[in-house]
């Protein structure tokens, strides 16, 4: 490795090409960036004893592979810095007279003389190259709403409408001279001995920090040769695989690659999703194995895609229980989900033995929440289960594996069920409006009403008002302490804020054109109080046993 201070304008002077590797994420400097970069400049334009400004470092490794053209060189680090000088000097270009525009374009800017390989000096990465191919070629800014773009725009702008330090107009041939000659880095050149992905790996990046996303992608893609011309090997497994993975997942990757990571029973923390990656990875002989590797990870990402978004699911009952898993939150579950989408997707399984598992994932998460079982042991559970993972038999399998837990890993029984749906107060847990809103599905009403915006609603009010209390009677307090939470007392409406603390005999008033058939119920009876309750709690939960079935009976704890 050799390192030195060198002026930035060394990378674009001379018969050169700098490339951004595949791997590298797109440009991403923004206004704060470009800002402080004018602002530095500027004290360097206006000092009349001229120093330098330090960017920072600069990593590049020579592309050997290519035996013809310019020689090449990869920019493992200072993209951002390089990318923001090179439109710096594209907005000098046009900005200046026609003989300095001209030094600019055929000096700094391209490789005169040569194929449209070699053309350009400065190479972004791929999803940048249109944008920047258009303004250094065609010398048009397609205005398309990219980073590069705009900064390109905000250059010209300084230079066609700024001031200096000491309010004068901008010199656009002082502002050249000063990125000739003023901005400095220091330049870390690898050689053949030098590892350009453990040098990539270490550094301390000052611009954007990487995600483990990135992280795993660069590991992956430096596993393939480098993409210098299209259609290369890394360019191939980035288009083929990791792209779509991007465009499907978008923000949701970082998190597939960790439930990826964990579907054989691993635990892998959000910061570790990187290193257990990269050591299933390492040992993997020659690139051939690589690429089945990340073959797998890509159809596995569809399988996730389809538990993150559940309509594009064909069977309808199958895609019922994803929507229902999904919206319950519960992602310690998706490492088994995956495992088991994976043995549909093989023919091991069918669609109808796949929603029978998934109905029993969401009956424990259900009979969890009610029972107030703590959530803590969820994790071990769900990934001892994806490494119990079976070749045959899956519903019988995770029917009693999940009967087999207890204390904190127990699927609670009819007996604690009964007593917890009944009894406990239930609002504010996450799970109530769900379960509330399955109880109001499960009637099969002709004309079911749209739940979308309907919210939780205490029949006997949260505050008493005088008309209550002496409805209730003389046990109105420990009754309203007692059973204001549970369920009985629960029910949705789309007039939450109208029914308030009005009494059980205005309530219903609002009521009578309900499409809800949890308040359908409610219209028969003159009162309501402890007994009517309890009564409507035993009538839920008869409901709610059949949509959530509990383990098996020989294997029951309690």
């Amino acid at each position: 490795m050799e390192a030195s201070p060198a002026n930035v304008i060394q990378y674009f002077n001379g018969e050169k090409q700098n490339i951004i590797p595949l791997f590298q994420r797109r440009y991403s400097w923004n206004k704060q960036n470009w800002q402080a970069l004018w602002d530095d400049m500027l004290v360097q334009y206006d000092a009349e004893d001229r120093t330098s400004h330090f960017m920072g470092a600069i990593v590049s490794v020579p592309a050997r592979s290519v035996p013809v053209g310019v020689n090449k060189y990869l920019i493992i680090d200072g993209q951002q810095r390089l990318t923001t000088v090179s439109l710096l000097l594209a907005a000098l270009r046009d900005s200046v007279d026609e003989n300095s525009a001209a030094r600019i374009q055929e000096v700094y800017l391209t490789n005169r003389f040569r194929g449209p390989d070699d053309t350009l000096k400065f190479v972004p990465t791929q999803a940048d190259r249109d944008c920047y191919t258009s303004l250094i070629l065609q010398r048009e800014n397609p205005s398309d709403g990219s980073l590069m773009s705009d900064a390109y725009k905000f250059f010209r702008d300084k230079l066609a409408k700024g001031v200096d330090l000491n309010g004068d107009p901008i010199d656009c041939a002082k502002v050249l001279e000063t990125v000739e000659h003023a901005l400095q880095v220091v330049m870390i050149n690898l050689g053949d001995a030098d590892d350009p992905y453990l040098i990539f790996e270490s550094l301390n990046f000052k611009g954007q920090p990487l995600t483990q996303a990135d992280l795993v992608r660069n590991y992956i893609l430096m596993r393939f040769r480098h993409s210098i011309s299209p259609n290369g090997e890394q360019e191939r497994i980035y288009k083929k695989y990791w792209a779509p993975m991007e465009e499907q997942l978008g923000g949701g990757l970082t998190e597939f690659l960790r439930h990826y990571a964990m579907k054989d029973g691993e635990n892998v923390y959000q910061t570790g999703i990187y290193a257990a990656t990269k050591s299933r990875l390492r040992n993997l002989s020659g690139p051939e194995s690589v690429e089945a590797e990340v073959a797998r990870m890509h159809e596995f990402s569809s399988m996730y895609s389809t538990i993150l978004n559940p309509e594009g699911e064909q069977s309808a009952a199958v895609r019922k229980r994803l929507e229902n898993i999904k919206n319950l939150d519960v992602g310690t579950s998706y490492p088994l989900l995956l495992r088991l989408l994976d043995a549909r997707r093989v023919g091991a399984i069918s669609d109808d033995e796949l929603d029978k598992c998934l109905s029993l994932i969401e009956a424990f998460i259900i009979r969890r929440s009610i029972c107030q079982v703590p959530t803590n042991a969820l994790n071990k559970l769900f990934l001892s289960w994806a490494k119990q993972f079976p070749t045959e038999n899956y519903v019988a399998w995770l029917h009693s594996a999940m009967s087999a837990g207890q204390g904190g890993r127990r699927f609670p029984s009819d007996a604690d069920f009964r007593n917890s749906f009944v009894n406990d107060k239930q609002y504010g847990r996450g799970s109530t409006h769900f379960v509330l809103i399955q109880l109001e599905r499960f009637s099969g009403h002709r004309e079911p009403a749209d739940l979308e915006h309907a919210t939780i609603e205490h029949i006997m009010p949260q505050t008493l008002s005088e008309r209550w209390q002496q409805d209730l009677g003389p046990t109105a307090t420990e009754v309203h302490q007692r059973l204001l939470h549970t369920f009985g007392n629960l029910t949705l409406t789309g007039y939450n804020a109208e029914l308030s603390n009005l009494s059980f005999q205005e309530k219903k008033v609002k009521l009578e054109k309900t499409h809800i058939e949890l308040n359908r119920g409610l219209l028969n009876l003159e009162k309501w109080g402890e007994a009517e309750i309890q009564a409507r709690a035993d009538e839920m939960f008869e409901v709610a046993a059949r949509l959530w079935p509990g383990p098996l009976a020989s294997q029951t704890r309690g």
